[in-house]
């Protein structure tokens, strides 16, 4: 009765949990049942997380834990990010600290730092902390530093920094095309880094190019979560080609994977962008549908961003039909979702259908005041892509008010992806 599984069974069935919910996102219920009957024994960081679960210290369950052991910790860190724990990952590394270490381990504790920060929102100091870990990096392990700027990129693109973050994404596949042995996983979560990036900044064949080799390295590594997202990009670079059939496809690809996997809050990303192909197509039923769904899932998560999201998107929905009071109830709620969620983006696409409705309602400087809000927000952070679609809605608007020369200068820059005429246009 002294084994590690008897241990595990004991403690798991005094705290109330199940095997499922003691497992959740370190390993399977499967696993934990193995580990139970003495058939499996897990590794030492996998049984730290469980332990710390369960409220004890590893050494109830193993004699000579390994508390001073850089390597040790680190793993354990590395699993609680995983396993979407960022405190404890932060209280891991904060462990680990203290301890002697080579260079390469002091970088990657604080690429760890820098994950976990990141996921608690806490962004500028995570930021802080990658670029430490860039610092200490030594040259001579490219594939480290090919982590470090993959992390570094997409704590920029978090950030809505693009353009920063497309050559700090580059310099990481630079890095990993230096390593003899490239982990073709990084490889595919960097191609569709690139590919958000480039799409972003309004380069669609840029994007759908990167896109296309994500897809072939997911293929080849077996990575259904690097293939999953791969197809979501190239869900949305399709629909703004206006492939819309390919866009659907996409994203019910990427959606019967991610439902595999476990995903939810990338789930959501996906039913959202679902809904955008399927009113772009003129299924406006569908598309409600999707929307609806997101937003509920996003709820049961506490996913700010989807809020944001999809609100907006049914805000649209509602212009579309003419519902004026709708639309400016839910615009609002989307930018409010948008604020919580740091998405400047749909923060001022929100504004710019606010600004839609109530020059239907009578109010012109008011929506013009929306708009100009809105460009600005998306010109702070180069997101041409967005600037062209508000830019298309506000010649839209101008044009119903018979102003045909500046609705045409704004169909200019949309089409151009040019916008340095902006705060001269009236």
């Amino acid at each position: 009765m002294n084994s590690i599984g008897s241990k595990l069974k004991e403690a798991r069935v005094a705290r109330g949990l199940t095997q499922q919910q003691l497992a959740e996102g370190v390993a399977s219920k499967g696993f934990v049942s193995l580990v139970e009957r003495n058939l499996l024994n897990p590794s030492l960081p996998k049984l730290r997380l469980l332990a710390d679960r369960l409220g004890r210290p590893l050494a109830y369950f193993v004699q000579d834990a390994p508390d001073q052991d850089v390597d040790y910790l680190r793993k354990t860190a590395e699993l609680a990010i995983r396993a979407q724990e960022p405190d404890r990952a932060l209280k891991v590394v904060k462990e680990a600290a203290g301890l002697p270490m080579t260079a390469n381990e002091r970088a990657d504790l604080e690429r760890l730092r820098g994950i976990a920060l990141l996921a608690l929102g806490r962004r500028a100091k995570a930021l802080a902390s990658l670029y430490g870990a860039a610092e200490l990096a030594p040259p001579d392990d490219p594939e480290l530093n090919a982590r470090i700027f993959t992390e570094l990129g997409a704590a920029l693109g978090a950030g809505e920094r693009f353009s920063a973050s497309l050559e700090t994404n580059l310099r990481a596949l630079q890095w990993l095309d230096r390593s003899k042995h490239g982990d073709p996983d990084l490889r595919a979560r960097l191609l569709t880094n690139l590919a958000n990036d480039s799409f972003r900044l309004g380069d669609t064949a840029g994007a759908i190019e990167y896109l296309q080799q994500a897809l072939a390295v997911a293929t080849d590594a077996e990575s259904l979560l690097r293939l999953a997202n791969a197809h979501m990009g190239m869900g949305i670079t399709a629909r703004a080609a206006g492939n819309l059939t390919q866009a659907i496809a996409h994203c019910d690809r990427a959606l019967i994977i991610h439902r595999r996997i476990g995903q939810p809050k990338i789930a959501n990303q996906i039913l959202h962008n679902l809904g955008e192909a399927y009113f772009a197509a003129g299924d406006l039923a569908q598309a409600r549908r999707y929307q609806t769904e997101c937003l509920e899932r996003a709820g049961q998560f506490d996913d700010t961003g989807a809020v944001a999201a999809a609100t907006t998107e049914l805000a649209r929905y509602a212009l579309s039909e003419g519902k004026i009071g709708e639309v400016v109830r839910l615009a609002r709620a989307g930018q409010a979702a948008a604020i919580r969620a740091q998405d400047h983006l749909y923060q001022a696409m929100a504004l710019a259908l606010e600004g839609c409705a109530l020059e239907k309602q009578g109010h012109g400087r008011t929506a013009d005041r929306l708009f100009r809000q809105a460009f600005a927000l998306l010109l702070e952070r180069q997101a041409l892509a967005k600037m062209a679609e508000l830019a298309a809605m506000y010649s839209k608007l101008l044009r119903e008010r018979g102003r045909h020369e500046a609705a045409l200068e704004f169909m200019r820059m949309a089409y151009e992806r040019d916008f340095r005429r902006l705060d001269h246009t009236k």
